[in-house]
């Protein structure tokens, strides 16, 4: 059985990748909080409609050199992008990271992590559940 076509694993699967990605954007933002010139970055998703019909029609990834390694069957194309996202006024030295908003954002994102997990979990348990017939 092939959880990837359950629409429930699936979506779910969807926003942890989702979260994850988001973690590391903001470590990075966490981590260049003293470069000067620095501008914070977010991701952004694109509509939940452009977003359902690109995981109902997954795109094959490009390959623009025979050397490149292709995707694996059935992978799709991510949904968000890598957006500048300043906190506020700039620094003296022209940065635009606030340490304090980033880590409200990144404990946002642990929290809905951990929320997605637990729903993933619950959904295998469901399955597991309705397979032993019981």
């Amino acid at each position: 059985m092939d959880l990837t076509k359950i629409p429930l694993l699936s979506g779910l699967a969807a926003r942890l990748d989702f979260l994850a990605s988001r973690t590391s954007v903001i470590a990075e933002n966490i981590a260049n909080a003293d470069t000067p010139g620095y501008v914070a970055k977010d991701l952004k998703t694109r509509n939940f409609q452009a977003m359902a019909q690109s995981a109902a029609q997954p795109q094959p990834m490009r390959v623009s050199d025979p050397r490149h390694v292709a995707a694996a069957p059935g992978a799709q194309a991510r949904s968000f992008t890598v957006e500048r996202a300043p906190d506020g006024e700039a620094s003296l030295t022209g940065n635009q990271v606030s340490l304090e908003t980033q880590a409200m954002k990144l404990s946002e994102t642990r929290q809905e992590y951990a929320l997605a997990a637990s729903l993933y979990r619950k959904g295998l348990a469901m399955l597991r559940l309705a397979a032993r017939g019981q």
